[in-house]
């Protein structure tokens, strides 16, 4: 039943309607509550579940995932089924709906309510912890050391992939021996990080219900599910964290802005640079070249550059900057080649690097987190 409240008037029917001696029935009543941002899509929410027999007992700390309605009781049923360590197993299904208020669309999903699994609380499903290898201050990602970084100085996984992949190709085998396959282990929201652990959940199918034929190519999609994320799309976020601007050295840094003009100058590359140089996150860097920021720059590396209200001189050939974000990029980009043929009055490369840092703090970042990412 959608509403958890006609569960009661169901329960105090069946207490009153049983004749059997033999038969004991009953009910636990619980309470939970998530925080939600209306704002944004979610797809976990960090909530608490309330067990106790008092108003007041310590609550547990659960996530609830968001399911679709046809597959919720499904995914609780066989995800709750599975006796193996690297499956973390669902408290409950539940249907979740928010009460009204004035200023909440009646369109949103949780006025709609929507279907959730409740499971412990766990740090983050692999996607999100993707996206939060990101140059952030204080990023969570880069703190992590207990699964960064990702390779060791000889290029090899470090101790927690290694272990976590062993345990994830033995947990999936063990899944089929219950009579069980996931469906959907391409994704990277159906992996979460619990304590020291990568764990599996959402498990979707039923072997039982397949010919023999199908059994094997259901398991063996799982197979293939799983490596397929552990090479292409591991690899795909290996590179999105090792290849980030916060952990490159500065020539590193200052060669990225050549990478981003090629991506701009080529046929295939050259909207989607252009579409994200639109984008409002670019907004602050569109008044880059105002008198005051080009004083302090000029000062600094005494490199020439030009505004659209100073004159060309008849002998020199000298490029005009706009306040545009594409200048910017142009604009660093012939730094970088300007420092490695004539070197600059600010020192080393480093000190360059930092100076754009300074400057044009967050650029080369956003560049990366939309042209990259």
């Amino acid at each position: 039943m959608d509403d958890q409240r006609e569960l009661s008037n169901f329960v105090r029917k069946l207490h009153h309607e049983n004749n059997s001696k033999h038969k004991v029935i009953g009910s636990r009543l619980c309470y939970y509550s998530f925080k939600v941002n209306h704002k944004i899509d979610e797809e976990l929410y960090e909530g608490q579940l309330h067990l106790s027999f008092g108003p007041h007992g310590p609550p547990i700390n659960v996530v609830f995932v968001k399911v679709a309605q046809e597959d919720a009781e499904i995914i609780f049923r066989r995800t709750a089924a599975v006796n193996d360590g690297v499956v973390l197993r669902p408290w409950m299904h539940l249907f979740s709906k928010q009460k009204e208020f004035d200023d909440l669309p009646e369109d949103t999903d949780l006025r709609k309510g929507i279907w959730v699994l409740c499971y412990d609380r766990f740090e983050h499903d692999l996607k999100h912890w993707t996206n939060m290898a990101k140059p952030e201050p204080k990023g969570i990602a880069y703190n992590d050391k207990l699964k960064l970084p990702i390779k060791t100085g000889d290029d090899r996984l470090n101790e927690f992939w290694c272990n976590s992949i062993r345990k994830l190709i033995d947990g999936v085998c063990d899944i089929h021996k219950e009579g069980l396959y996931h469906g959907g282990l391409s994704s990277q929201s159906n992996y979460a990080f619990y304590y020291k652990s990568l764990k599996i959940i959402n498990i979707k199918g039923s072997l039982d219900t397949l010919n023999d034929e199908q059994c094997e190519a259901q398991k063996k999609e799982d197979i293939t599910d799983l490596l397929w994320m552990l090479n292409d799309c591991y690899d795909d976020f290996a590179k999105k964290v090792l290849g980030d601007p916060f952990l490159l050295k500065a020539d590193q840094r200052m060669r990225l802005f050549d990478h981003y003009d090629t991506m701009r100058n080529c046929p295939t590359t050259a909207q989607h640079v252009n579409f994200a140089l639109a984008l409002s996150a670019f907004d602050n860097f569109k008044s880059w070249n105002s008198t005051s920021t080009l004083i302090t720059w000029i000062a600094l590396c005494r490199v020439f550059i030009t505004t659209p209200h100073q004159k060309k001189k008849k002998q020199q050939k000298k490029a005009s900057y706009f306040g545009t974000v594409s200048s910017l990029r142009r604009y660093l980009r012939n730094l970088n080649h300007h420092y490695q043929k004539h070197g600059l009055a600010a020192g080393s490369l480093e000190d360059v690097d930092r100076g754009v840092t300074t400057h044009f703090r967050g650029f080369l970042e956003l560049l990366y987190r939309h042209l990259e990412l």
